[in-house]
């Protein structure tokens, strides 16, 4: 708390990035030094959230309800963190805490909302205060609010007293080394053992326990804590026993597949996890994530299927959450947050700093596939091979975007310059197979194009023109102008093609399908998704792989893979007009004519009359 006095200005340290740390940040890399540094700075900015999230529940009437005054809070903390500070700062940081502190913020401010009075999440702060002076030392008596009649103590456990109105609370005392809930009731608390165990009327928190670098690794895998995802709090979702065992298991052998290929992230890494929370698989077998910048240290992931799935997973979230830290301490782009950029593994449009995050995200990836290719069995090696060259052209792809957003600051430019460095030139690998590298080249076109024909939208002018043209058999005579990103958030992505891609590489031919036929060069590829579009003559999939398939088959139709979007609001507009046209021809029509002509203002149309 850095303070003598509870009304006195919240004081932290100026923090100057070394250039070293910087630039090692910018190429994705960055030790454990590196680590210790952002520790160190996310503490002064967590200091700096609790004594705003104190000064503004003071300033707010009944923020904290029925509990205690906010000055016997900052008297608790600030002997806590004099008693024992490396105590303190630890609590402080757990990731937790610091989504509890964005959130608290968020309320205070309007710009979120809890199912509960306002006091029930601000008031988590007195349970901050009971894990402090335990770990301190001292003595305390206080009282903490009740959710369905829990409560939770960060990095210690979950207290529960069933029976309870929905919002209520109740008391806590600290003495002698000892945390009791209620004392003069039920009476619950952490056993005598510790944290990591349960007791009646008590959920302690789970730890995962690896090695790495030398070290042991100790990360809360967190199943109890409202605190623990990034959007309201959560009610407790206990993990049963061979759930646990499954995480502990893959957690073992996926910072040992880390440690073999990197040892430097294994390291940084090691210095910087702090908690995992289990979440539920999404459909389709993919791997969900996630990490926020209030939650340094601390990740989101439902069950990789293998140790390397969980190591690209940890190295994801580690990116995010440097990044993250690094944004606290330097502005790296000015932008208005419009969703506007394609990122190469999003189905959304991005704004330009969900775009950084996520291309620093798939630069770490991408060193990491680079280093453990060569440690690839023989049997997943060409598979092995797909995923670098894909996830490569995707972060070259999107540091390319970045690199050319005038939204950039100097230091943003630097850092970007920074990325695009560590990304080697597509032909320098010779590790990667021809076939792999061509797989990985139509998966990131499949990606690009149905992403346009999805989220671009052409000038409707433009739209007429050309049907006018189609009917007439003229030629259009001018070039489109430039679509609008406009975000169609209408339906999910089947990623047909692609998923059918793995699971040949994974050694399943897969059934018959116009996007096999596609993969295989077959020239009866276009006419099969013709089919599907006489089907279903709006489906972003079916013009995506009609455009890819015609793309594939013929140079001439190359154009249309620069301007898809027009396709699917042309062939609609024909089926209005009364003229409806084939797929196939209306394409190859396009890339003919339109999509060659030279730079020349378009025709206005004017009303007869």
């Amino acid at each position: 708390m850095q303070t003598a006095g509870g009304h006195e200005p919240a004081r932290a340290a100026h923090h100057l990035v070394p250039s070293a740390h910087f630039e090692a940040l910018a190429s994705g890399r960055g030790g454990p030094e590196v680590v210790r540094f952002l520790r160190t700075t996310e503490y002064s900015r967590r200091l700096l959230l609790l004594r705003a999230l104190l000064d503004g529940a003071a300033a707010t009437p009944a923020a904290l309800g029925p509990l205690p005054p906010v000055d016997s809070a900052w008297e608790s903390l600030t002997a806590a963190q004099e008693r024992a500070p490396e105590e303190f700062r630890e609590l402080l940081l757990h990731p937790q805490v610091g989504v509890w502190l964005g959130h608290g913020m968020r309320r205070l401010r309007h710009t979120a909302w809890g199912d509960g009075p306002l006091w029930t999440d601000l008031g988590h702060l007195f349970a901050v205060c009971a894990v402090a002076a335990l770990r301190a030392g001292l003595p305390l008596r206080t009282a903490v609010p009740l959710r369905d009649g829990d409560v939770m103590f960060p990095a210690l456990g979950l207290a529960r007293l069933p029976g309870r109105p929905r919002w209520s609370t109740a008391e806590v005392v600290v003495e002698a080394g000892r945390l009791t809930v209620e004392p003069h009731r039920e009476g619950v608390g952490p056993p005598p053992a510790g944290a990591d165990g349960d007791a009646p009327g008590w959920l302690g928190l789970r730890r995962l326990r690896a090695r790495a670098a030398g070290r042991a690794v100790s990360v809360w895998l967190d199943d109890v804590d409202p605190y623990r995802e990034l959007g309201e709090p959560l009610p407790p979702h206990r993990l049963g026993a061979d759930r646990t065992a499954r995480w502990q298991e893959g957690f073992e052998r996926a910072l040992e597949v880390l440690e073999e290929c990197d040892p430097e992230t294994a390291a940084a890494l090691a210095e910087a996890l702090r908690s995992l929370t289990a979440v539920p698989a999404p459909p389709g077998g993919r791997v969900r994530s996630a990490s926020s910048g209030d939650s340094f240290g601390g990740l989101l992931s439902s069950p990789p299927p293998d140790p390397v799935a969980f190591a690209v997973t940890l190295v994801h979230e580690f990116q995010h959450g440097k990044l993250g830290a690094l944004t606290h301490l330097l502005t790296l782009e000015r932008d208005d947050g419009t969703e506007r950029h394609h990122a190469p593994w999003r189905e959304d449009p991005r704004p330009l700093s969900g775009l950084l995050q996520g291309a620093y995200a798939f630069l770490g990836i991408a060193d990491f596939r680079s280093r453990h290719l060569d440690r690839v069995v023989p049997a997943g090696r060409v598979a092995a091979e797909f995923e670098l060259a894909l996830v490569r052209r995707q972060a070259r792809e999107a540091v390319a975007t970045l690199a050319a957003d005038p939204a950039l600051t100097a230091h943003g430019r630097r850092f970007v310059a920074g990325m695009a460095a560590r990304l080697p030139a597509r032909p320098a690998d010779r590790r990667i197979r021809p076939v792999a590298d061509a797989l990985a080249a139509l998966a990131a076109t499949d990606h690009r194009t149905e992403w346009r024909i999805r989220h671009l939208v052409p000038d409707p002018e433009d739209v007429r023109a050309l049907a006018r043209a189609y009917v007439s058999g003229t030629t259009p005579g001018f070039r489109p102008a430039a679509p609008a990103v406009v975000p169609d958030r209408s339906g999910a992505w089947s990623h047909s093609r692609v998923r059918l891609v793995r699971r040949v590489l994974g050694g399943s031919p897969g059934a018959p399908s116009a996007a096999r036929a596609l993969l295989l060069g077959d020239p009866s590829a276009p006419e099969a998704y013709a089919r599907l579009l006489a089907e279903d003559p709006d489906s972003p999939d079916a013009w995506t792989g009609l455009v890819l398939a015609l793309a594939t088959a013929s140079p001439a139709a190359r154009p249309l893979l620069r301007r898809p979007d027009l396709l699917r609001p042309l062939h609609h507009e024909l089926r209005t007009l009364g003229t409806p046209a084939a797929p196939a021809p209306l394409a190859h029509w396009l890339a003919d004519t339109a999509l060659g002509a030279p730079p020349r203002d378009r025709p206005r149309h004017r009303p007869s009359g």
